[in-house]
């Protein structure tokens, strides 16, 4: 690797024009080592795993990627297509994120990311007070020397480490982050990027970096991270609905549902409906009267949608209820947001499961409408069916089939009975009363 210290502005666009295609860039505020090598590694590498939140990272980002996407199959999604979402959105990859632009690298290097938790104190649409918590982020100029890397492909390539070019990802409307950004994706990585492709590490100050990136047209945050009005990924991350923190302040708490840095925060006193604010509530603890008053209720963690598979497992305890009870409900202690259903305030909040005749059975999608902070309607929308007397049970064609065109929510809905399948097998369901069972998740 060469260590080159630039001086000037000319010293650095000659060393970058000795470097074109097949080569990219990575600025960093900092040069770190390790064992007297270059170090650069990957999120996850560096700030570990919580399984509970990748799961439910990955699952918007696959979701978000079929709704604006086109067709396809959504446990088909390729992996860096996710973590495309992933890395640039406020969430931890297997990948090191690398750009195509020195405009871009430069712009990294020279300036130092920040984030602070802030609270906005709003009113809801009932002028009740809360307090929304947010991840505010933004860049600092840094001052002094920072420090840019140039890899090359082919040593990558003769390592078996593919290179994703995340540019041929844009959406015909708008601008994604990761296209501004001229990213690609060097992965999957089991912790560091090889030293040995660093081919080029030039030591830089910061006043030079700034002119080459601004020569690049990036001389604003919005140039690298565009804003939700022109960036529909980072739209539909933030529909995602808010959910309370905790129950005993006088003042309610809500935190975000996807916790993600946002750079374009805008203060509002009042929220509007499109601010969905989910207390948890339990559609089992409120069925008097209702369809639902004789049927028993399953309560599962929020875990279990998005910890999702598209097999369909053995399903012995399930059928026991249904012969049992005919029907039965699996309710989520959480609601979750359908891409395209945006504006539509309609959410999934589990599944409900009944007995058409002898072996039909039909997994229907258990909803709630929830303008704002208001539950207000329960509801069950039409399932697909399936033939119980094969094994594995196999879906069948049927008149009152739902006929719509979103494969992709009867697939997780059908999911949700494998964990609950799974659940019993394993005795972590408790009996509350003769019709409402709690998964043991729920009472830690």
């Amino acid at each position: 690797m060469k260590e080159l210290t630039i001086t000037t502005l000319e010293e650095l666009y000659a060393v970058f024009s000795n470097y074109g295609d097949g080569y990219l860039y990575r600025g960093q505020n900092n040069h770190y080592t390790k064992n007297g090598h270059v170090n650069i590694p990957t999120s996850f590498s560096r700030q570990g795993c919580v399984p509970p939140q990748m799961l439910q990272w990955s699952h918007y980002a696959r979701s978000v990627i079929r709704a604006f996407g086109g067709p396809c199959n959504y446990h088909d999604v390729e992996l860096e297509f996710s973590q495309a979402i992933l890395q640039h959105y406020g969430w931890r990859s297997f990948y090191v994120d690398l750009t195509k632009s020195s405009h871009v690298a430069c712009w990294f290097a020279a300036n130092v990311y920040k984030e602070q938790r802030c609270i906005h104190m709003c009113e809801d649409l009932a002028e009740r007070s809360i307090k929304l918590v947010l991840n505010e982020a933004e860049f600092i100029p840094k001052e002094g020397i920072a420090h840019i890397y140039i890899i090359d492909t082919l040593v990558l390539q003769s390592m078996n480490i593919k290179v994703h070019d995340l540019t041929v990802l844009a959406g015909e409307e708008g601008i994604l982050r990761y296209s501004a950004q001229q990213a690609c994706l060097a992965g999957p990585l089991k912790d560091v990027l090889p030293a040995q492709s660093v081919v080029v590490h030039l030591t830089v100050p910061c006043d030079i970096l700034k002119k080459h990136h601004e020569s690049g047209g990036y001389d604003a945050v919005k140039k690298l991270f565009p804003d939700r009005k022109d960036d529909f990924l980072y739209n539909a991350l933030l529909q995602i609905p808010w959910k309370q923190f905790g129950t005993e302040t006088i003042v309610p708490i809500y935190r975000r549902g996807l916790d993600l840095p946002e750079y374009d925060v805008v203060y509002r006193k009042r929220l509007s409906e499109s601010h969905v604010l989910y207390t948890e509530t339990w559609i089992a603890n409120t069925r008097g009267n209702t369809a639902f008053e004789a049927v028993p209720f399953y309560k599962m963690p929020e875990l279990s949608y998005f910890c999702n598979s598209d097999e369909i497992m053995d399903l012995s305890k399930i059928e026991e209820i249904l012969f049992d009870y005919g029907s039965f409900v699996i309710e989520l202690d959480c609601i979750v947001h359908i891409p395209e259903n945006q504006g539509r305030y309609e959410f999934e909040k589990g599944v409900y499961v009944r007995k058409l005749d002898e072996t039909l059975v039909s997994v229907e999608g258990l909803y709630v409408l929830h303008p704002g902070h208001t539950l207000h309607k329960v509801g069950t929308l039409q399932g697909w069916i399936y033939d119980s007397s094969t094994s594995p049970w196999t879906r069948v064609g049927h008149k009152d089939e739902c006929p719509c065109n979103n494969e992709l929510r009867h697939v997780l809905q059908f999911s949700l009975l494998n964990r609950l399948n799974e659940a019993l097998t394993e005795q972590k369901v408790r009996t509350a009363d003769s019709l409402n069972y709690i998964h043991k998740d729920l009472d830690k």
